[in-house]
């Protein structure tokens, strides 16, 4: 094995520069972590870069799973889960010999439990890969697999399920249901949950079927439909898991259960509602794993970043995130209380529902039902000695004067308002009747979001921007202070070549049409089975950061309009929420077409 480090190596071949080698060197001294984890956190390198180069560093063959056609009886020797959790596939099979795609080849804990899957002379040959490579095969192998036990457990129920009665309660419980059809079916549906990154299930009873859909990235998909005359069964296991009462079908009903699928712990929120039809059920999948999870993967970057992490290291004031349901806010207040998490600070959350849990955090359920709004816990809470406050919605006086009174006596209060841009937030709570005097002296910064879905890596493609659209571009992209398009697109591409970012290599800088007027290039995916044909995959934010600096509080204590703030605020080099977008539209993250339909929620 080469004396030579990874870090070395990027640097030698030019993926990573001496000043970014010195940067992992110092952070290496700092934290436990491996050079790797800190090259992935700073986004030096993608994952294909890391595995290609550990590929000629160890000398460990590379093999890219999503250009071969992995044989079903090759992968079926191993049960799925064993694969999900060692991270591994195998790929090719001899009489003697089984060739294994791993994403660490030098676990040998996991090579061993996996060659006792085979004959004792079969031979293991190792090979490196991504882990995008191995999600590739597995998530489809897993969507195969929901379809295959539906199919098999459908087959099984061959006599009408009966209803359950308040006269007889028992007719289905938890023992009857572990191995039964519908228990089967609930399962699968929730395993194609987790591994297609769906924040929710959707179970609903139709006049004459059961349809089962996903949200994925924020689109709703249809994927399964189920005869009508499962629907109580299926809404009978969900409610034994969530510990409702399974003979009550009047009023609506809300529970949460954990379910762990190889080495992932999903919580599960669950809301059954009457309908005209049967009940439907509404599962949200919550993150327990906050793993990966940080401040700068929500899509803040720049300027607006930097005014942003000054606002989180202060020890007093509020910092708002404004946006509709479904824009991420939750996630953004959740990475920044990561990014300040430290034994050192006593950090209290109000939230409703928790919904991603951060080890170090007193973390506090709202409950009206027993009187504990967000403003009776907020008065609670400031007897607790915290140092940091997350509130998790501002929605009434109570709670705004509350929170405006905690910033004043020394405390930093994180918290969300449903406006639709950062500016709107200040006459939205002047509304609520804080005094304008007050929000002057205590606002630090506020930021409204958006998430449009990020373009599929795998099926990227450039294409010329008509006409229109390089004039609506460059309308919206004006009036950004000492900024020129053409200039700034010549310099991102060639940036990101040379850093052989991710996705680098379809970018395209501006050229010169024959009538001598430039051609700009915007992105799409065309669609392909990673992505389910979408042509996206994931999402990314787009924001814009106000910074409530001294002129714009006096502008807030003269009661000046949103409007007039965010001129103000465009001035002193704010890039608005749509410009944001439009950016990473020329970045290829995401489209045109995405940014618009977002920015109209």
């Amino acid at each position: 094995m080469s004396r030579e480090t990874l870090l070395q190596y990027l640097q030698k071949n030019g993926v990573i520069s001496d000043a970014d080698a010195t940067r992992v060197q110092i952070e290496r001294t700092k934290t436990p972590k491996s050079e790797e984890a800190i090259i992935r956190e700073m986004g030096l390198a993608d994952n294909l870069t890391l595995a290609k180069a550990k590929s000629e560093l160890f000398k460990i063959p590379f093999v890219d799973l999503t250009q071969l056609s992995v044989s079903e009886s090759v992968i079926a020797e191993v049960p799925i889960d064993n694969l999900k959790k060692y991270n591994a596939v195998p790929f090719e099979r001899g009489n003697n010999f089984v060739k294994l795609a791993m994403l660490d080849p030098f676990d040998v804990q996991a090579t061993q439990a996996l060659q006792r899957r085979y004959p004792p002379n079969t031979q293991i040959q190792v090979h490196i890969t991504t882990e995008e490579s191995i999600s590739y095969v597995l998530d489809r192998r897993i969507g195969d697999v929901m379809s295959t036990e539906v199919t098999e457990a459908l087959e099984d129920v061959d006599v009408p399920v009966q209803d359950i009665s308040a006269e007889d309660p028992n007719l289905i419980n938890s023992s009857d249901l572990k191995n039964a059809p519908v228990a089967r079916i609930v399962n699968s549906i929730m395993q194609y949950a987790v591994t297609s990154k769906s924040s929710d299930i959707h179970i609903e009873p139709m006049e004459n079927r059961l349809r089962v859909r996903f949200r994925i990235h924020g689109i709703m998909t249809e994927r399964l439909t189920l005869p009508k005359t499962l629907g109580p069964a299926v809404v009978s296991r969900i409610k034994i898991l969530s510990n409702l009462k399974i003979d009550e079908k009047r009023v609506p009903q809300d529970g949460r259960f954990q379910v762990k699928m190889s080495s992932n712990k999903v919580d599960i929120r669950v809301s059954v509602m009457p309908t005209i039809f049967g009940e439907k059920v509404v599962m949200r999948l919550l993150e327990s794993d906050t793993t990966g999870i940080t401040l700068e993967s929500t899509g803040l970057r720049g300027n607006g970043y930097k005014i942003f992490l000054d606002a989180l290291s202060v020890t007093n004031g509020i910092v708002l995130v404004t946006g509709p349901t479904g824009s991420g806010k939750t996630r953004t207040l959740a990475c920044s209380l990561i990014k300040v998490n430290d034994p050192k600070v006593n950090i209290i959350s109000l939230e409703n529902p928790v919904e991603i849990r951060i080890p170090g955090v007193t973390q506090i359920q709202i409950n009206p039902d027993v009187g504990l709004t967000f403003a009776t816990g907020l008065r609670s809470v400031l007897r607790q000695d915290p140092d940091i406050v997350m509130v998790g919605e501002i929605r009434d006086e109570e709670t705004a004067d509350l929170a405006v009174q905690a910033s004043l006596t020394g405390h930093l209060v994180l918290s969300t308002l449903h406006t639709n841009s950062a500016p709107a937030a200040i006459p939205r709570l002047l509304d609520m009747g804080i005094e304008s005097y007050l929000l002057a002296s205590t606002i630090r910064v506020i930021a409204a979001q958006r998430l449009p879905r990020r373009i599929c890596k795998y099926c990227i493609q450039a294409y010329p921007a008509t006409p229109e659209m390089v004039e609506n571009v460059t309308q919206n992209l004006s009036d950004i202070k000492n900024f020129d398009l053409i200039e700034y697109l010549k310099k991102m591409v060639a940036s990101k070549k040379q850093k052989g970012e991710e996705g680098a290599s379809v970018l395209k800088a501006p050229e010169i049409g024959p009538d001598g007027k430039p051609i700009i290039y915007l992105y799409k995916g065309a669609g392909c089975d990673r992505c389910g044909g979408s042509g996206y995959s994931g999402r990314i934010g787009i924001f814009e950061v106000l910074d409530v600096n001294e002129k714009i509080s006096r502008m807030v204590m003269e009661n000046i309009t949103a409007q007039d703030i965010e001129r103000e605020a465009k001035a002193n080099g704010m890039i608005t929420m749509i410009q944001d977008g439009y950016l990473k539209v020329l970045e290829g993250l995401t489209s045109i077409e995405e940014v618009l339909r977002v920015s109209k929620e």
